[in-house]
């Protein structure tokens, strides 16, 4: 489940930006198509007829819950602050998105919040090796070469980590 939510949150935020980019653009294309139509009237020169632009919608993202008691919201030329963020109609908000943060150490398991750790399996370096008993490891260890003695050091020190073994296999690697 929280791998789920972690994959769904980071496909949400490209998802949330495109619409934002897309409302500015729409939104920066409509105050050029209405300054447009103000230059053509000042000029005496506009054949369509003006219409009064829509009033702003304040629900969704960013803005302010409409008031009920309140009068409707009259049309004017002045733009909206600058520092605002414009409202994303609600039919572009997927349903599908979850905006609920949701803490990793709440629905993962135990150790999960420390990530997968390495796995690492050692085989034993010969056949037989954890039924032999520390002094015939270390004398086959003297005609053994550093990839054996190197096997066998890591094998070793995961396992049972017998000083001697330990040792023998560090002087056959130096020599």
């Amino acid at each position: 489940m929280g791998l789920l939510t972690g994959v769904l949150s980071l496909a949400r935020e490209p998802v949330r930006l495109t619409l934002r980019v897309w409302e500015l653009g729409l939104s920066g294309a409509a105050s050029v198509a209405r300054l447009g139509l103000e230059l053509l009237e000042q000029n005496g020169s506009a054949t369509v007829g003006r219409y009064p632009p829509p009033a702003r919608e304040s629900r969704g993202n960013g803005g302010a819950p409409a008031q009920p008691d309140s009068p409707p919201a009259q049309a004017d030329s002045t733009p909206a602050p600058a520092d605002s963020p414009p409202a994303v109609p609600d039919e572009l908000i997927p349903d599908h998105v979850d905006e609920e943060v949701v803490l990793v150490a709440e629905i993962a398991e135990e150790g999960a919040e420390d990530g997968a750790g390495p796995e690492l399996h050692i085989a034993e370096p010969w056949e037989g090796y954890d039924r032999m008993a520390a002094v015939e490891v270390c004398d086959r260890l003297t005609a053994a070469g550093a990839e054996l003695a190197a096997a066998v050091e890591l094998y070793e020190a995961t396992r049972r980590s017998r000083r001697s073994v330990l040792d023998a296999a560090e002087r056959a690697l130096r020599s």
